[in-house]
């Protein structure tokens, strides 16, 4: 599949989305977008480090991390162009809950020109499935209160607040 339709004078390109694990090779990618997000949460919050800020510390917990059994990266590719991706991992949760092991979405991001197209939902039933086939029965995500869009998918995937953390700046 690919090419171009043409309806009403218009050109549609066409493109064929592929959601796969990350390589060392897409990390580049990964942080480019990461800034995107970690700006994002800047505009919302000076407390969050803008992209550049923290771009480096980014690639090296990525590069750290990656390979790891317990740590995930997808990314949706059409062909060589990466246009999203996820962070996931199971960790052992604080003593006080009965779960040995939960899973723990830690990002995902989608670049803007390609939101509301399916890509975040398809990256995260690739992490249901990689969380299922791990046998953990709980995941959790973290998201700022004011991110209202991140929210709202949560929500629409199932996910309910449990806990509410807090923060006094002195």
């Amino acid at each position: 599949m690919g090419g171009k339709l043409k309806m009403k004078n218009k050109k549609i390109k066409i493109i064929k989305i592929k959601i796969g694990e990350a390589k060392r090779k897409d990390i580049n990618s990964i942080v480019e977008m990461g800034k995107s997000l970690a700006d994002f949460h800047a505009g919302i919050d000076n407390y969050y480090k803008s992209g550049e800020e923290q771009a480096e510390s980014h690639r090296k917990w990525l590069l750290k991390n990656f390979g790891k059994r317990n740590f995930k990266v997808l990314i949706a590719k059409d062909r060589n162009k990466v246009l999203a991706y996820g962070i996931a991992g199971i960790r052992k949760p604080r003593s006080f809950v009965r779960p040995k092991k939960v899973g723990n979405i830690i990002s995902v991001f989608v670049k803007e020109k390609y939101r509301r197209k399916g890509i975040g939902k398809q990256i995260f039933n690739k992490f249901l499935d990689w969380f299922k086939s791990q046998n953990i029965k709980h995941i959790e995500i973290l998201a700022d209160r004011r991110n209202k869009i991140a929210i709202k998918a949560y929500k629409k995937y199932g996910f309910f607040e449990f806990q509410k953390k807090m923060r006094l700046d002195l």
